[in-house]
């Protein structure tokens, strides 16, 4: 298929159409190559499509359902202003929440830039059904697109090869889905799409500090070392999630406002995102984005009586989570409280790290503990019994200890060592991975848990080595265009 044609003809496209006609009888100016300004009355703006519903936050928002037609009239960041096209009413939206007309990122089946074990994730769903597919680009492949389809309880995956461009990847799509083809089977419904983009703020102008009388608190969800969390509701249209400080001591405080700042610096997909904090008043509080599907602990125990869970799912979580920790290595921080009860999941079961409230900016590559943090012995490294220290190769060797948390259902790490006796043991060395561990996920635990910090692999190289155990099955290939 050759180039595509624009369809709005615009004074400065290089498309091949906009090279020799200015509209559609032929009868355009060229526009001069040294031309500083140009105008063109027949040229139209881009148009844009709503990619999910949003419901107003503010005042200022504007209510939109998914696949309305909207105009662009600027962007603030994570935050857009748009006019619809139906009734020239306007407002803020979520940047990530519009796409142009006629673009990969405005097709319902496109997924963005993933691994192939998400893709397998998304398309096993009970929602789905045979035929169901996706498109994504491969972060294992320098983000070559695939197209991934179910085929009963399998998922196959085709590289595609040639112009990825929509039109391209349109025609392909609706070719298969009128005969299999070369596929597995014929292309019947675009993988369901639960999750949403995060959105870093509450709103376009929502202010950094908010009053404790915009919060509503609604389920008690749990409690940690520091305070209890809750759902709850911000300006009355919007679910969070409230973490509220518990107790008054000045040390708290410092250690409560320590994670905020944490969280407030840091944003990446597989981190869980603050979005505002009370700290005028007490209690303090802070305000992050709300994970209906609990934490992966939780996950993991329910399904501990069947132990079901393909080694795709399992091997995925610790992919997901390797690279959320690789962002904090990057960012040097650490975490110092790596576990599944700290992992929670969206609705497509996506993994996101949090809990920050003993994470630390690192000081010359390492950070000493404090006497009163509250540390679970059984994820904690022999370092920090040694010498008190914590560094990036402390969560490493607590990454490994998540590991078998992962491979045993939630089990509590090493059931049958007491406290002491377990410390004992990894002071002297002979720590080891549970019964029937996968031996792929074997050897990457005994690496984790090296004696010498420094011999212990970067989260990064951690990301890759998971990724190995699992690799993408190239079942066959697609051309995009003739």
């Amino acid at each position: 298929m050759g180039a595509a044609l624009c369809k709005t003809h615009c004074a400065f496209c290089p498309c091949q159409y906009c090279q020799s006609n200015s509209d559609d009888s032929n009868q355009g100016t060229p526009v001069p190559k040294d031309s500083l300004s140009f105008e063109n009355e027949q040229a139209l703006p881009p148009r844009f499509v709503t990619l999910y519903n949003y419901k107003p936050r503010t005042a200022e928002d504007l209510l939109i359902e998914k696949g309305e037609e909207i105009e662009v009239v600027k962007k603030e960041g994570e935050w857009t202003f748009v006019r619809k096209l139906a009734n020239e009413v306007g407002g803020y939206v979520p940047s990530s929440f519009v796409a142009e007309v006629g673009s990969v990122a405005a097709a319902p089946w496109f997924f963005g830039s993933m691994i192939h074990m998400d893709a397998k994730r998304y398309l096993l769903r009970d929602e789905n059904q045979n035929g169901s597919f996706l498109v994504w680009q491969n972060k294992e492949m320098n983000d070559i697109y695939f197209l991934s389809v179910r085929y009963g309880n399998i998922v196959k995956h085709y590289k595609i090869h040639g112009d990825a461009s929509f039109q391209n990847l349109s025609n392909l799509i609706d070719c298969h889905s009128k005969e299999a083809g070369y596929l597995c089977t014929r292309l019947n419904e675009p993988c369901i799409k639960l999750d949403r983009p995060s959105i870093c703020t509450l709103a376009h102008v929502a202010e950094w500090e908010i009053q404790h009388t915009s919060l509503q608190k609604r389920t008690f969800l749990g409690g940690g070392h520091c305070g209890a969390v809750w759902e709850g509701i911000w300006n009355g249209t919007t679910e969070v999630a409230i973490k509220e400080l518990k107790g008054v001591g000045s040390q708290s405080k410092n250690e409560f406002l320590e994670e905020a700042e944490i969280m407030k610096q840091l944003c990446h997909e597989r981190l869980v995102k603050l979005l505002a904090v009370c700290t005028e008043e007490e209690p303090f509080c802070i305000v992050t984005e709300l994970m209906t599907r609990g934490n992966l602990q939780k996950y993991l125990k329910s399904h501990a009586d069947t132990r079901s869970l393909e080694f795709s799912l399992i091997s995925g979580f610790a992919v997901q989570i390797a690279e959320g920790m690789a962002y904090l290595e990057e960012k040097r921080y650490i975490h110092r409280d790596l576990r599944t009860e700290n992992i929670l999941l969206t609705e497509m079961l996506s993994c996101k790290i949090a809990d920050f409230g003993l994470a630390r900016l690192l000081e010359n590559g390492q950070r000493r503990l404090s006497y009163d943090a509250k540390v679970p012995i059984k994820w904690m490294a022999p370092e920090i019994f040694n010498d008190n220290i914590y560094t990036i190769k402390s969560d490493v060797w607590s990454f490994g200890v998540l590991l078998t948390e992962i491979v045993t259902y939630g089990e509590t790490p090493f059931p049958d060592k007491e406290n002491g006796e377990f410390v004992d043991d990894i002071m002297n060395g002979v720590i080891s991975p549970p019964a029937g561990c996968p031996d792929s996920l074997h050897d990457i635990m005994l690496q984790c848990w090296k004696q010498k910090s420094d011999m212990r692999p970067t989260f990064k190289q951690l990301q890759y080595k998971l990724m190995e155990c699992n690799p993408v099955q190239d079942t066959g290939e697609l051309l995009s265009s003739t």
